[in-house]
């Protein structure tokens, strides 16, 4: 077990990512990162975003089909209620990673019509009940993920202070990046210490 060094308690807040150590023993979240949706005394509520099903977004969500990308998989978003659908949609450019200009009221409208309800800005929830024709063009990179993580009150804190998560920003392309390299490229572009937890190997045996 490599000795994670334990740095100060960064709270999260909606659009941070939570980026597992390996001082998580949980299988269910054994190098994951989790966008943070909401941080709230009386828990968190979050989506990994770096594991995916074998199932197409469009699969899944036919009638949304305009809006996915046309290799984009359902994500696997965490061991709670995984059948149940959430997704997320972005209001930039993946491949510039800038935020795209809105139609007039554009992006406005869209979260004041229910189909899109921001998280932290630039990343919101996208409902998937609601008519797909109604979101704005300004959202982009919409993603699907099945289940998601969840903590109750203090227990997320508890894991803080245990050096299993570090609290990161998130950046723009996070949703549409390789989901398979995805822990190392977030923990690669941090300070030490965590930047050298991105060389850690898939079995210390081997290192």
């Amino acid at each position: 077990m490599v000795d994670v060094v334990v740095t100060p308690v960064r709270v999260p807040a909606a659009g941070d990512l939570l980026v597992a150590t390996p001082r998580l023993v949980d299988p269910n979240f054994d190098r994951t990162v989790v966008f943070v949706i909401e941080h709230q005394e009386a828990g968190t509520l979050g989506v990994v975003i770096n594991r995916v099903s074998d199932i197409s977004c469009v699969a899944a969500v036919p009638r949304w089909a305009s809006h996915f990308a046309e290799e984009a998989a359902v994500g696997l978003g965490g061991p709670v209620e995984p059948q149940g659908l959430l997704a997320l949609g972005a209001t930039m450019d993946p491949a510039a990673g800038e935020s795209l200009p809105t139609r007039g009221s554009g992006a406005e409208s869209s979260e004041a019509g229910g189909v899109w309800r921001t998280v932290n800005g630039t990343v919101g929830l996208v409902d998937l009940t609601a008519d797909p024709a109604e979101l704005d063009s300004a959202v982009v990179a919409v993603r699907i993920y099945g289940g998601h993580a969840g903590w109750g009150p203090g227990q997320l804190r508890g894991e803080l202070q245990s050096g299993c998560w570090w609290v990161f920003d998130s950046m723009p392309g996070d949703l549409t990046a390789d989901a398979t390299t995805l822990w190392y490229d977030v923990l690669a572009r941090q300070s030490p210490p965590a930047r050298l937890l991105a060389h850690y190997p898939d079995d210390p045996a081997q290192n």
